[in-house]
């Protein structure tokens, strides 16, 4: 049986795999260190002027259909020159 060539040895993935774990576990004990959650709502710098907002996700354009305009100018002068 012929070994792929992109084949890691038992020994490097060992180690890689506890490499990553104990990155993961660290971060987990310096979260839980810290007391705060990173995702936690903060106050701003100056007070909030406003009470509310409107938020409008406009992605994209206009159909080519809806900006259609069309121009009888360039009918007359078609084949002219």
């Amino acid at each position: 049986m012929n070994r792929p060539v992109y084949s890691m040895p038992r020994r490097s993935f060992l180690y890689g795999l506890g490499t990553s774990l104990g990155s993961v576990a660290l971060s987990t004990l310096l979260a839980e260190e810290s007391g705060s959650n990173a995702l936690a709502p903060r106050s701003g710098h100056f007070p909030a002027k406003a009470k509310h907002c409107i938020f409008l996700m406009m992605e994209g354009g206009p159909s080519h259909i809806d900006t259609f305009d069309p121009k009888p100018a360039l009918e007359k002068l078609h084949l002219k020159e």
